[in-house]
């Protein structure tokens, strides 16, 4: 899905060139779970911002962030609740490549060192700079000044920090082509970021069943009761089977269709409830190209 957040917020965010930092509308942050060593909270960017979560990580000593946000001031609100914790961030993973995900932070945290897998280290390292310089052009003071590009590749495997376990796993071809997971066993906290969804509409590129290989590994995994999403509010195993059933239509609508317009009414009608219509749009513009399909 390379360059999927670039088409994402040009297409988006025309609709919001008026908005100014001072009167968008607020996020919203709380705890998710907690045991006598460590806590972990949420901070989410509005439904209207496509719900962005970027999770906190809270130690008995530090602070430690997954995922930034886009814009800037949603960023300086994140700050905002991890001083209220009077602990310093001392790490900030990204999980994958969206500039959603680190694009926003380099002037709330622009000392904390960042961590990423190899590959999403030499991707931000190539093409971040002059993805924040085209959404400066957008939106100005909606984007944050600076970057804090990954300087520490985090390696697969087990860490322990601050007496937490923390177990770190690369997977490959979800709703991005590669993607950092976080799991807490002591918690049974899987932060899964955009593998999973809350009741915001996929973003499809073409085949999924990559994406699906992911969800049902979630599934395998008895040892994690809560999964952290990075669009929406955290779930438990009906999450995923809502995100497995969501593909599954998916791809029944696509055979179904006759070109793109009959496709997205019918993902309309099937999920009323859910947000993010815009990303219907932008992959069927971009991405999605069934040879069935008239147009």
């Amino acid at each position: 899905m390379k360059s999927l957040k670039s088409f994402l917020f040009i297409f988006i965010m025309s609709t919001f060139t008026t908005i100014k930092a001072q009167n968008i509308p607020p996020g919203s942050s709380w705890t998710v779970t907690k045991n006598n060593d460590v806590k972990v909270h949420t901070y989410m960017s509005p439904s209207p911002m496509f719900a962005n979560t970027s999770h906190i990580i809270e130690l008995k000593n530090e602070l430690i962030i997954v995922d930034g946000q886009f814009f800037a001031p949603y960023a300086l609100e994140l700050k905002k609740f991890t001083d209220s914790l009077g602990k310093p961030v001392t790490r900030l993973y990204i999980s994958h490549d969206h500039p959603d995900h680190y694009i926003g932070f380099g002037d709330a945290f622009p000392n904390v060192k960042v961590y990423a897998l190899a590959e999403t280290k030499a991707s931000i390292e190539q093409a971040g700079q002059g993805v924040l310089e085209q959404r400066q052009a957008q939106f100005g003071s909606m984007i944050a000044t600076k970057l804090n590009k990954p300087s520490v590749i985090q390696q697969p495997g087990e860490e322990t920090i601050g007496n937490s376990k923390f177990i770190f796993e690369k997977s490959l071809n979800n709703e991005s082509a590669v993607s950092l997971v976080i799991k807490l066993p002591e918690l049974g906290v899987y932060i899964a970021q955009d593998i999973v969804y809350n009741k915001i509409h996929l973003f499809i590129e073409g085949d999924t069943k990559g994406w699906e290989n992911a969800l049902h590994k979630i599934l395998k995994e008895k040892t994690y009761t809560t999964v952290l999403s990075g669009h929406g509010k955290e779930g438990k195993t009906e999450l995923i089977k809502e995100n497995l059933n969501y593909l599954a239509y998916v791809n029944e609508t696509i055979l179904k269709s006759k070109n793109k317009e009959e496709y997205k009414a019918a993902m309309l009608k099937k999920f009323p409830e859910y947000g993010g219509e815009q990303l219907i749009d932008i992959y069927l513009n971009y991405y999605l190209k069934p040879k069935n399909w008239v147009n």
